[in-house]
């Protein structure tokens, strides 16, 4: 009866969670609606400034523009309900083709990005905190404060021109012919992308690894005789595990974010990039619909991160 007990307890919060997260996501693409709106005008925007009055007004017309912004935005909700994220301005493909296209893309990266920062970061953190007070602790938290403080442009430009260019170690840019090819274009981006997480992992993990080991559990399982690789993988490393989760959770607007500025510079053909496009050419449709798969994508990990939590820390499921 007590195992069943925190079952109710999870569920609503689960419950909680998709509420929170369908008023997150209608509240960001709300903001960017009329934000973009209130910009300038889409149809010079897009036609340019030499555009005659007739196109513009074909122009509006096509897209819906001479209706009330109020009609515009009710239009706009009623396709986010039903996943149709209109057309394209810029080259009149529907919206939800092309992100079908560069999400995948997007999500590979983002994908070996996320393998690299909890390998780097969670396997430096731990040597941090095994040889607490020496060189190579000072050392590794060194690297991580170079990994935390130096931008991701620069870090990608340097990458690029010494890694690449240079060193021939990693393609220079691009996407790739087939799926090995595909990873293999993605494995420098991916630890530029990286960097900054896996600085931060190891900063954390180091601290609870040092903080989890002086409790009281870890103590008596050493004075109960047990192996010192048993000690630090069931007491220590599983019990410093719940707030990695968790900022995994909550770094993934950041490593989203993050993937605009390294798909740019790598010149990798996903979402990040396409969001660049977007902006540059004034291309509202597009731009809103990668905002939307964008924040559901973040929405969806925070729950698969709280999910994992209350996994790993059964204590969690009964709070609120």
């Amino acid at each position: 009866m007590s195992d069943a007990a925190p079952r109710p307890s999870l569920l609503r919060r689960i419950g909680l969670r998709l509420l929170r997260s369908t008023f997150v996501v209608w509240l960001a693409m709300t903001l960017v609606f009329f934000a973009v709106h209130g910009i300038g005008d889409p149809a010079i925007a897009t036609l340019g400034p030499r555009a005659r009055p007739e196109q513009i007004q074909q122009f509006n017309e096509r897209h819906g523009l001479d209706q009330p912004i109020a009609v515009q935005y009710g239009h706009f909700l009623v396709g986010l309900v039903t996943f149709d994220l209109g057309t394209s301005w810029r080259d009149e493909r529907a919206v939800i083709d092309v992100l079908a296209t560069r999400l995948p893309r997007t999500l590979l990266l983002m994908s070996l990005a996320t393998v690299f920062e909890l390998v780097l970061g969670l396997g430096l953190g731990l040597l941090a905190a095994r040889r607490r007070g020496s060189s190579i602790d000072t050392l590794s938290m060194g690297v991580a404060f170079l990994g935390v403080s130096t931008p991701s442009f620069f870090l990608g430009v340097l990458a690029l021109q010494f890694l690449a260019f240079r060193l021939g170690f990693f393609p220079v840019g691009g996407y790739g012919v087939d799926a090995a090819d595909h990873v293999r274009h993605a494995l420098l981006p991916a630890l530029v992308l990286a960097s900054l997480g896996a600085a931060t992992y190891a900063r954390l993990f180091r601290s609870e690894i040092i903080e989890v080991s002086a409790q009281d559990h870890v103590r008596t399982a050493r004075a109960k005789g047990l192996s010192a690789s048993r000690v630090l993988l069931s007491h220590v490393v599983r019990n410093a595990l719940p707030p990695i989760v968790t900022l995994l959770g909550l770094s993934l607007p950041a490593l989203v974010a993050g993937a605009v500025v390294t798909e740019s510079i790598f010149g990798w053909p996903g979402m990040g990039r396409l969001a660049m496009e977007s902006i540059y050419s004034f291309d509202l449709p597009m731009l809103l619909g990668i905002v939307f798969i964008g924040a559901i994508t973040v929405q969806i990990g925070n729950l698969g991160a709280e999910l994992l939590v209350a996994r790993i820390d059964p204590r969690t499921r009964d709070r609120d």
